[in-house]
């Protein structure tokens, strides 16, 4: 069954010393999964504030925003966290790994706030997550052990401990080599290959290479 985020008529300001600034202004889009999208534009052109419109980090001014045909416009923080731990996983630029952590603790934590996944699972979920990227090897390890690609590969597992059906990603690869750019890049892919619904935020020329549609934001408004 597909799933979906659809924002209608978003519209979103900010008042800065006095000055109002309109950041989304009447932006209507839908991201289903199965489907790899790249927000592109230049800085200050709005493309974090509709990530975090998107991931429930932010609320419309107007507008509405629905989740697999619920309207979360105006729920409360709480409902919003709900939906957060079930239906979305963020991946950031700077990774955010706790460093007293080892790679396996740190993909379980988001976990620990999940009813859902009994105290005897977490350890093998997040097992089976980094053997999937490859990092079977590195769950013992602490992030300052690891190389940026391999921090930001468990950043993405970490982003998947509860099974969500969409992954949000800002910058992913703004801290990364070419190399270690290509494989989480590839590994975006994958997922929405595998029936994720990707969305990406980033400057990176090379990664339109692998999405299945590419949304460019200026002044606040799909272009």
């Amino acid at each position: 069954m597909i799933k979906s985020i659809i924002l209608k008529n978003g519209y979103k300001e900010f008042v800065l010393k006095n000055e109002k600034i309109i950041a989304m202004d009447n932006v209507n889009l839908e991201f289903k999964t199965g489907k790899f999208y790249v927000i592109m534009g230049h800085s200050g052109s709005g493309k974090s504030t509709l990530i975090q419109i998107l991931g429930l980090l932010d609320n419309l001014t107007k507008g509405e925003l629905f989740i697999n045909g619920k309207d979360v416009s105006n729920l409360t923080e709480n409902e919003k966290a709900d939906i957060r731990m079930q239906e979305i996983g963020f991946v950031f630029q700077s990774f955010y790994l706790n460093p007293r952590l080892n790679a396996l603790e740190n993909v379980m934590l988001p976990m620990y706030i999940n009813s859902k996944i009994e105290k005897k699972e977490r350890k093998e979920k997040a097992t089976k997550l980094l053997s999937s990227f490859g990092l079977e090897n590195r769950k013992k390890h602490y992030p300052k052990e690891l190389s940026g690609g391999e921090q930001q590969r468990i950043a993405i597992a970490r982003a998947l401990a509860n099974d969500p059906n969409f992954i949000l990603a800002d910058e992913p690869t703004g801290n990364l080599d070419i190399k270690n750019e290509k494989i989480v890049f590839d590994t975006l892919r994958n997922l929405a290959d595998n029936g994720k619904s990707v969305i990406v935020v980033s400057h990176n020329e090379n990664i339109k290479n692998y999405a299945d549609e590419v949304i460019y934001i200026e002044n606040g408004k799909v272009r």
